[in-house]
């Protein structure tokens, strides 16, 4: 009792709200939940992508699912946050909450939000490239799965909402909602991030999910670096959340632009 209401007082301190109401509304299984949902959420989602392409006589339905990811993860992110906003309207609270910017905050912010910035690239960048190379020998062969050519209607659509959705989806709810109640809830808190960045990492097994070990490996560990960065980033500065998911929803807004391109070649 003593370590949990160690983490709840210190989380009260640091976090752009205090969490406490929340730690006695949001049982354990919500936060687990909420920590499981994306991944739940992808994985329907291209069922029933599947499901239409075979009744509209696709000749690979799984394959035409996993062309249309992206769109299918702007209803992912529809949904997560409509739960984010359920759960946390029952701790009192409102979805803006969590991007709330305090004067007092900024100078100490901006520093934190730099350095997290400027390792994030080559953390996302470099594993994608050396497992995409030693699995398949070639740098470019995970991407080659995942960038496929849309109707240009419907890629120039999902270029237009997937980022100001995905910024306002992913890293809001593994690391603005569910690590810190993990942490107020257990006494967690390296094993929180652990936990955290190891689900956010694995989810993109489901986004999309490629029937070959390989992308299945790939999707699975190369955001893994990138997770711990971030979460350790807003472990030590739960405050630098709006900006780290506003930086996110432009940085991963070059993934339905390369789906828009190859859309138009």
């Amino acid at each position: 009792m003593a370590t949990h209401a160690r983490a709840v007082e210190r989380l009260g301190q640091t976090t752009p709200f205090d969490v406490t109401a929340g730690v006695t509304q949001s049982s354990a299984a919500v936060v687990w939940g909420m920590l499981l949902a994306r991944s739940v959420v992808a994985l329907g989602t291209q069922v029933a992508v599947a499901a239409l392409a075979w009744s509209g006589g696709a000749a690979d339905p799984w394959r035409t699912a996993a062309d249309w990811w992206l769109g299918s993860l702007v209803l992912v992110n529809v949904a997560t946050i409509v739960l984010l906003r359920a759960v946390l309207r029952r701790e009192n609270r409102r979805l803006r909450d969590l991007f709330r910017i305090r004067r007092a905050d900024v100078r100490g912010d901006l520093p934190w939000v730099f350095v997290a910035l400027l390792f994030a690239g080559p953390m996302a960048m470099i594993p994608s490239i050396a497992v995409s190379q030693l699995l398949w020998g070639s740098a470019e062969a995970g991407s080659d799965l995942i960038v496929r050519a849309l109707p240009v209607v419907a890629a120039l659509a999902i270029v237009l909402v997937f980022p100001v959705l995905q910024a306002i989806a992913e890293l809001p709810t593994y690391f603005g909602f569910v690590m810190p109640r993990l942490e107020a809830l257990y006494g967690w808190r390296l094993r929180a991030l652990l936990t955290v960045a190891l689900v956010l990492s694995a989810q993109h097994i489901f986004m999309p999910l490629l029937l070959d070990w390989r992308a299945i490996i790939w999707r699975g560990i190369v955001f893994l670096p990138l997770a711990l960065w971030l979460g350790y980033a807003l472990l030590r500065r739960p405050t630098a959340l709006p900006y780290l998911a506003a930086a996110q929803g432009l940085i991963d807004a070059s993934l339905p632009l390369m789906v828009l391109l190859a859309s138009l070649e």
